[in-house]
């Protein structure tokens, strides 16, 4: 594994890193530039991009301007050079995604009531997003399996067996007209095994990805999928990863956070990278050209006064708080599920008022780029 921070060279970048995606919060905006203050640990003097770095403390630092997209930054010292790559977007501060994990049930609904419905939003699941948008601009990203089992441990209902190929193109248009805001893409084969990438080889997952990006194109249209996702569990190997890359899927969102010693919903990178990303917006694997989206907020953990209370506090934290994402999950939306959260709309609905009123709008991952 290649070594994302190599703390061991004589001399290397503390601030930013190699795939860091800065803004404003991250330095100085003057006369339209962005100006950052850079970092570097050294065991000897170091020049910058060519200027000279002064010493404070235990770095040096040097003052580099930014460019819109991509900017490389190389500092010499006198027994090692370290280049890295940092970017820009250009909708980074400002906006935010609601997205949902775990979807099957709500398609499996509609095509049940394919014949009732006269629209995908009567599926009161679907409803409660179309209501997010509606209301607070919310852009939608349900990641979906391919199937779902007659029982599953965490129903108390047995539902008929389901997957992607049977579900009706009946309404294929209203998915297209709606594409603007709601998207579909890859999550898993199925709910269960747990973590089921997390040792995976590349044809496995390039296989169950194929599989469900082409039932969605079928029923729903090329314009509803989208090129971004969260794998399921967020665990995934290298060759993984450059799978699904390798299927158009560019961007991924992920918690990035070490609990109990272990990284959570990290992919594969280590603990010292998913440590530093815990505190950013975005970070861009430069080797496998994958952007990733630290997910803020998994609303079915929290009531919406405590998911209030948890944005207003991450408000103040400008690394996090320029670019919002918002997570469900949807098995709790159902009453017939142990974990089934009798408060599910207002989870949804309460936080998307928050950051709307905060002046945010909602796009998807792709659209900042």
């Amino acid at each position: 594994m290649r070594k994302y921070i190599d703390w061991e060279k004589s001399t290397h970048f503390v601030f930013p890193i190699d795939g860091d995606v800065l803004n404003e919060f991250d330095g100085e905006v003057r006369d339209g530039k962005l100006y950052v203050n850079v970092k570097v640990e050294s065991d000897s003097p170091v020049k910058v991009n060519g200027q000279k770095a002064v010493k404070c403390g235990d770095y040096y630092t040097s003052e580099v301007c930014i460019n819109d997209g991509k900017t490389v930054i190389v500092a010499e010292g006198e027994n090692a050079v370290d280049e890295i790559s940092v970017f820009t977007l250009k909708k980074h501060t400002g906006y935010y995604r609601l997205s949902s994990d775990d979807n099957i049930i709500f398609l499996y609904d509609i095509n049940k009531n394919k014949d009732k419905y006269n629209s995908i939003f009567d599926n009161p699941y679907l409803a409660v997003y179309k209501k997010a948008h509606d209301l607070y601009g919310a852009a939608v990203h349900l990641n979906i399996y391919y199937e779902m089992p007659e029982e599953h441990i965490l129903f108390t209902e047995k539902r008929e067996y389901f997957n992607l190929s049977m579900m009706t193109d009946k309404f294929k248009e209203e998915w297209q007209a709606n594409s603007d805001w709601l998207k579909l893409n890859f999550h898993a084969k199925a709910d269960q095994p747990s973590r089921p990438y997390k040792n995976t080889d590349y044809d496995t997952i390039y296989k169950d990805c194929k599989q469900v990006q082409e039932e969605i194109i079928r029923f729903a249209g090329k314009e509803t999928l989208s090129n971004e996702t969260t794998v399921h569990w967020g665990e995934c190997t290298y060759e993984g990863v450059k799978a699904i890359r390798d299927l158009g899927i560019r961007s991924l969102a992920g918690y990035f956070v070490i609990e109990n010693g272990k990284t959570v919903v990290s992919y594969f990178y280590p603990k010292y990278l998913t440590d530093y990303l815990s505190q950013r917006d975005f970070w861009y694997d430069t080797e496998l050209d994958v952007f990733y989206c630290k997910i803020d907020r998994v609303l079915n953990l929290y009531n919406a006064k405590e998911c209030i209370e948890l944005l207003n506090y991450m408000y103040t934290q400008k690394t996090r708080s320029g670019f919002i994402e918002l997570m469900m999950h949807e098995e709790y939306f159902y009453p017939d599920c142990t974990l089934y959260e009798s408060d599910f709309e207002e989870r949804i609905l309460e936080p998307c008022r928050w950051v709307y009123e905060k002046g945010y709008k909602g796009i998807f991952i792709e659209e900042a780029r």
